[in-house]
C-alpha cells in the first residue's frame, strides 16, 4: 500500500501540487486574508488540478521518459498502469474543477472559475500538443508557477505591486527550471520532435537563457525590501531569508557553467531556493522586523 501511495505522489508530483497550493495561500495572506474555508478551497483547487496535469503528463510521456531513463517516473518502473495514470488525472482535474465551482458560488466569482478552466485546459493541451513548440511548454510551466500567487490575491480581493514582483519571480524561476529539464532531457526529446530551447539553439544556449533567468529572479527579490507602505519595506524578516534562496540560485548559475552538470540535483536545489523564497515573502507579510 506504501509502495502504491508512494507511486501516486510521484506521478502526481505531489510536492509541486502542494507549492502551488501553497502559492494561493501565500497569495491570499499578502493581499489581506479570507476565511479559511475560501482559503482552503484555493489551496485544493491548485493542488488537484496540478496533479491531474501532471498525471496526463506522464501518461502522455511514457515512451520519452523511458527513452531517457526517467526511473524518477512510477510508469517508466512498472509501479503503475498507463491507465490508472489516465484515471487519476481525469479524476484529479474533475475535483479541481469541482472546488473551484463551489468557490466561486461562495464568493461570487465567476473570474476566479473561469481561471482555473482556463489553467485545467492549458494543462490538457500542454501535455497532449504544446510540448512540440518551441519554448511554449516552458513558458506554460513558468505561467502555472506565477498564477497561485495572482489567485490568491484575487480571492482576498486585490493583487498589489508585491504580488506582481513574487509572481513574476516565479514565473523566471520557473522559466528557467524548465530550460535546465530540456537540457538534461535533449536525447530523449528527439523522439518526439520536441522543439525545446536545448534542441533549436543548443546546449549552451539554453544554460545562458537559464542563468539569465534565474540571475533576474534574483535582482526582481530584492524589490519588495524598497516598497513603500508594505510590509516588506526594510523588513529583515524578508530580506534575510530571500538572500538565502537567492544564494541557492546563483550557486546554481555558477554550476550551470561547469562541464559536468548534475541537472536531476540542480532542478531539486532550485526547488529548495522557490519554497524558501516562499517562506520569505510569508515571513515578510506577516513578520515586522
Amino acid at each position: 500500500m506504501k509502495r502504491k501511495l508512494k507511486a501516486v505522489w510521484e506521478l502526481t508530483r505531489a510536492e509541486h501540487g502542494l507549492m502551488y497550493g501553497f502559492g494561493v495561500l501565500i497569495g491570499i495572506v499578502i493581499a489581506g486574508g479570507s476565511s479559511y474555508a475560501v482559503a482552503i478551497l484555493g489551496f485544493l483547487i491548485a493542488l488537484f488540478i496540478q496533479a491531474g496535469t501532471f498525471a496526463l503528463n506522464d501518461y502522455c510521456d511514457l515512451d520519452l521518459d523511458i527513452a531517457n531513463r526517467r526511473t524518477d517516473r512510477p510508469l517508466v518502473r512498472g509501479e503503475l498502469r498507463k491507465e490508472a495514470a489516465l484515471l487519476i488525472a481525469c479524476f484529479a482535474t474533475a475535483l479541481g474543477i469541482i472546488f473551484a465551482i463551489v468557490l466561486a458560488i461562495i464568493i461570487n466569482s465567476l473570474i476566479l472559475l473561469l481561471l482555473a478552466l482556463i489553467l485545467a485546459a492549458l494543462g490538457i493541451l500542454y501535455d497532449i500538443k504544446m510540448k512540440a513548440f518551441l519554448a511554449i511548454s516552458n513558458i506554460y510551466i513558468a505561467v502555472t508557477m506565477a498564477v497561485p500567487f495572482i489567485f490568491g490575491g484575487l480571492i482576498a480581493g486585490g493583487v498589489d505591486t508585491s504580488l506582481l514582483v513574487l509572481s513574476s519571480i516565479a514565473f523566471l524561476a520557473g522559466f528557467g527550471r524548465e530550460v535546465m529539464k530540456d537540457i538534461a532531457d535533449v536525447k530523449g526529446d528527439a523522439l518526439r520532435d520536441i522543439k525545446s530551447v536545448a534542441r533549436i539553439y543548443g546546449v549552451e544556449k539554453a544554460k545562458t537563457i537559464t542563468v539569465f533567468s534565474y540571475s533576474l529572479a534574483v535582482i526582481l527579490s530584492v524589490i519588495p525590501f524598497f516598497l513603500v507602505n508594505t510590509s516588506y519595506h526594510f523588513n529583515l524578516a524578508y530580506i534575510l531569508v530571500i538572500l538565502v534562496a537567492d544564494a541557492l540560485f546563483l550557486h546554481v548559475c555558477v554550476k550551470l557553467r561547469k562541464k559536468d552538470v548534475n541537472y536531476y540535483f540542480l532542478r531539486k536545489e532550485t526547488l529548495i531556493a522557490i519554497a524558501i523564497g516562499l517562506i520569505a515573502f510569508v515571513s515578510g507579510a506577516l513578520v515586522p522586523l
